[in-house]
């Protein structure tokens, strides 16, 4: 075009950007953004067809001009356009049509017919030394690409004044006369590492004018040699020399590196290996530009650090195994693939479009590594089986399926198959310490969860030697560090679901590393590792797990590894050693309290107790502790029948075995009198308890908080006899020792302030009951949780109060809420869920909802009648039915229901109680409404009422 002409320039603008398509540059605002050539055309096919798809093979014809590209060349440029539209929102203006290509569903494209006066079209003379084009992409380390960056600096680059459409032809001779010694081939069906091949290109352009250097690292087989090769592959064109250097040992680089020198001409064939060597690198230094070194396989920065560039402008790509690059380069993490993109492959693989949902599962049971995809595709193709055939046969004989060598990739390090690959990382880690191998195997025995290090730490010993003096002082932590060289295992700090205080330093294993490792034990070597383990696992679980919050992120961590332990070791009980049985107990006591999953821990406490009868004998002390957690179970899921022949078992092995004043002893009278007062027997449940207090103090002293819990329980009995003033000395005692001893917010000290508050709200001090009731709930809610039944009886003993303060609004969502608790977690027919109903129908009764009312008290009623028909609480749900049809005009049955309820509380609880005189007063009242005054007034007057 002659200097001065006039040209129509066309412009597409969208969003914030303009697409010049003369000048093949597009813009934000009035800046340029640095996006290729074939970027360039990629949008501009886009843009002139909004909403409208465009398929590959047209994309790919336009931008490459007819060249055989693989696709994988798209889907980087594409994901490039992404990045950079993201900038302004437009992630998602180019969307992928399955099967069909992209289009743009950008904002409405504007077409704009401009003319403008060109100047004269530019020479360039090309530099001495070639340059490198501004890359697009940018992350959180890099400046932003723009006028001040540097990226653009014509000053540093002579290319970057240059018009695009003058580059072209620069890029296209660089591609043409490039030297390259790639080893691999990219492999047809390459996928899923758009971002990673982003993430490179983003790092080497963060070190513009120095060596760049990035390193790829992950597991083995996750396919980074293969991305080093995609990424040369694709950027031929971007580089005078693509490199690889061999970089798993010292005489492989040396030979590459003398080999570059002889084909860039610096060193003659003939020079010694030494300083040819040298001399390459002192090239690398000044004449670096243009040059891409991909370092495969390196061992660590350590050993690669001697080989790197010392100065210049080169790019430098490591792929390595190792996680530690920080302090020589960015580090690029090689994540597996998403089953999504792993069934994407195994369908491209083997031609199954129809078997998505099957090769979605099979990407699951592989962990998403690459190379045991391609040895499972290679596999149904040449048997032509369905992928769900190959997974069912995989899961059966895993180890078998990971060491199949007539499946396993040529190209691939030789063909080496899944196991081998996993085999040799293990051994050369076991070269850099000798515990790494042992704990990877023990670790690949315990369930696919992240295993916490303090197990090999503190419980070391039962690992025997050399694996206990080999893991001593930080022998652990560098035998994990040897594993992460290899990439066989991850380190992860974990942070406790309910404490974020309490954080554990926990390492993880991939799926198929695991079913490797654990391959590498067989038969009495196999059984002594994991009975080690059980050992290990039983000697740290924590002590006071079923009410101390502290042990709680502890046993968290090791529920599911102790959980699979005593699945997998499910011998018969005459044949289970006593870590088993331990274990057992431990687990159900963190389910029976914690979690509050009860039938969860009765066969787990079943299952300990069967294990000490047939190990240690009917009448050993642990077989009475598995005895008396059974039957506190039971209590907590309503099976009253049950419990007190259990507790009568265990105290009378305690009393024999370890004496009358033994504080498992006092434990077992404890127990069994709760059981008594559940009964109603208040006078027996009194004796045990005193006599479980007086052990307590002389034993474990007068401040230990099992002496705090004589008190609390021998506090009840008194209140529900009637002594409050007996009960409040004892209540505030207790709660005395709790807080000094457990602390302000444990569940103990919660049940304290609960019992403390019920006996103010009985004394009729309902502001003195309120803000303990408050407290305790509180303490419930922060430190159980939401769901739990503790949460539930905060919950309904502040309603009651609410309730007697005559605020019914403010009670009834509390009691619906612990009455949704109780029915969730204890059931329907427990009789806790019962209690509630009655309260709740007592509440709807005194808003005068009676149709809600009765449903809910008849309810209550029938499940208590079945379970403990003459107990106070029965007798209770009685009264409030005698309410309800007093209310509703039914004198008759409320007469029949309070008569029974007056008999029972009187025989049990005496004339002067509380819920005798309330049922004696509906009663009353029921036979005035029959019109039987004089009955009703000999009532009143035999229980001192008006």
């Amino acid at each position: 075009m002659a200097a001065g002409s006039v040209s129509i320039a066309t412009i597409y603008a969208f969003g914030p950007f303009r697409l010049d398509l003369q000048a093949e540059m597009l813009s934000r605002g009035k800046e340029p953004v640095a996006i290729g050539r074939r970027a360039v055309a990629l949008l501009r096919m886009l843009v002139e067809r909004p909403g409208a798809p465009v398929s590959k093979d047209a994309l790919i014809e336009g931008a490459w001009s007819g060249r055989a590209v693989e696709e994988n060349n798209l889907t980087v440029q594409i994901a490039a356009l992404r990045r950079v539209l993201g900038e302004a929102g437009g992630t998602d203006w180019i969307e992928t049509m399955p099967r069909r290509g992209y289009r743009f569903v950008g904002p409405l494209v504007a077409k704009e017919q401009n003319a403008d006066a060109t100047g004269p079209t530019m020479a360039v003379t090309l530099p001495d030394r070639p340059s490198i084009a501004a890359l697009p992409f940018i992350d959180g380390s890099c400046d932003a690409v723009g006028p001040s960056s540097g990226l653009l600096d014509p000053d540093q680059h002579p290319f970057a004044a240059a018009p695009i459409a003058s580059l072209r032809g620069i890029a296209s001779a660089r591609e043409a006369s490039a030297i390259s010694n790639i080893p691999i081939r990219v492999p047809m069906h390459f996928m899923g590492r758009d971002d990673a091949l982003a993430s490179i290109l983003a790092r080497l352009a963060c070190h513009e004018g120095r060596v760049a250097i990035t390193a790829l690292h992950g597991l083995r087989g996750v396919g980074k040699t293969t991305l080093a090769a995609a990424y040369a592959e694709h950027h031929r064109g971007d580089y005078r020399a693509t490199w690889w250097i061999r970089a798993q040992t010292e005489p492989t680089m040396r030979a590459d590196f003398a080999a570059l020198g002889v084909r860039l001409g610096w060193v003659g064939a003939e020079d010694k290996e030494e300083p040819a060597v040298a001399a390459v690198m002192e090239r690398l230094r000044y004449e670096g530009n243009g040059i891409l070194l991909i370092y495969d396989n390196a061992v660590d920065a350590r050993a690669l650090e001697p080989y790197l560039p010392r100065g210049g402008t080169a790019n430098v790509l490591v792929t390595s195994n190792a996680h530690a690059w920080r302090g020589i380069a960015a580090p690029v993490e090689i994540h597996l693939w998403p089953n999504e993109i792993g069934a994407d492959y195994l369908i491209a693989r083997t031609g199954r479009d129809d078997e998505r949902a099957a090769a979605e599962a099979l990407s699951e049971a592989l962990g998403g590594l690459p190379l045991a995809h391609e040895q499972a595709a290679a596999y149904c193709e040449r048997l032509d089986i369905p992928l769900a055939e190959y997974r069912t046969r995989f899961e059966a004989a895993p180890a078998r399926f990971l060491d199949d060598t007539r499946h396993a990739p040529a190209e691939y390090h030789d063909g080496l198959t899944v196991a081998k690959t996993f085999a040799l990382a293990i051994a050369e880690a076991a070269k850099l310490h000798p515990a790494a191998e042992p704990l990877i195997v023990h670790a690949a025995l315990l369930a696919p969860e992240p295993i916490p290090l303090f197990l090999f730490a503190e419980a070391r010993e039962k690992f025997g030697e050399p694996l206990a003096r080999s893991l001593a002082g930080d022998g652990l932590d560098e035998a994990v560090a040897a594993l992460r060289c290899f990439s066989l295992v991850d380190r992860e700090m974990i942070r406790d679901e309910r404490d974020p205080t309490a954080v554990t330093a926990t390492i993880r294993l991939h799926r198929l590393v695991r079913q490797v490792a654990a391959h590498r034990r067989e038969g009495a070597a196999l059984t002594q590792a994991r009975r080690a383990l059980g050992e290990a696992v039983a000697a740290i679980y924590p002590d006071g797990v079923l009410d101390d919050p502290k042990t709680w992120p502890r046993a968290r961590r090791l529920d599911a590894l102790a959980l699979d332990l005593v699945d997998v070791d499910a011998a018969p009980p005459q044949q289970a050693d006593d870590w088993t049985a331990n274990l057992l107990n431990g687990l159900a006591l963190y389910r029976q309290g914690p979690l509050a999953t009860f039938a969860l821990a009765q066969p787990l406490y079943e299952r300990a107790l069967a294990i000490r009868e047939n190990l240690l004998g009917p009448d050993h002390p642990d077989t009475a502790q598995s005895l008396h957690n059974l039957a506190n179970l039971l209590q907590d899921q309503g099976d009253f029948v049950s419990v007190q022949p259990l507790h009568e078992r265990a105290l009378a092995i305690r009393e024999r075995v370890l004496g009358t004043r033994h504080p498992d002893t006092a434990q077992s009278l404890n127990s069994l009198a709760m059981q008594l007062v559940i009964q109603g027997d208040f006078a027996n449940a009194g004796m045990l308890l005193e006599r479980a207090l007086a052990i307590r103090q002389e034993t474990l002293g007068p401040e230990h908080p099992a002496t705090a819990q004589s008190l609390n329980n021998l506090a009840r009995v008194l209140q529900m006899s009637g002594n409050i003033v007996g009960a409040a000395s004892l209540l505030e005692r207790a709660l005395v020792i709790r807080e000094k001893a457990l602390g302000p917010e444990h569940p103990a000290t919660g049940k304290s302030l609960s019992n403390l508050a019920r006996m103010l709200q009985a004394k009729g001090d309902l502001a003195g009951a309120r803000p303990l009731f408050e407290r305790a709930l509180a303490i419930s809610e922060k430190v159980v949780g939401a769901e739990h039944p503790a949460t539930a009886q905060g919950l309904s003993n502040l309603a009651r109060m609410l309730q007697a303060q005559g605020d019914l609004a403010g009670a009834r969502p509390l009691s619906e809420r612990a009455l949704a608790i109780r029915e969730k977690v204890l059931g329907a027919a427990h009789p806790i869920t019962a209690l509630s109903l009655s309260h709740l129908a007592g509440l709807l009764l005194d808003l005068g909802d009676l149709a809600a009312a009765r449903p809910l008290q008849e309810r209550s009623l029938a499940i208590l009648e079945v379970i403990q028909p003459d107990h106070p609480f029965t007798n209770r749900a009685r009264y409030h039915l005698a309410r309800l049809h007093l209310a509703e005009g039914n004198a008759a049955d409320a007469l029949k229901f309070s008569e029974v309820a007056v008999a029972a509380h009187e025989k049990a609880l005496g004339v002067r109680h509380r819920f005798t005189r309330d049922s004696a007063r509906i009663a009353a009242d029921a036979l005035a409404a029959l019109g039987r005054a004089a009955e009703a007034a000999v009532l009143r007057g035999r229980y001192g009422m008006r």
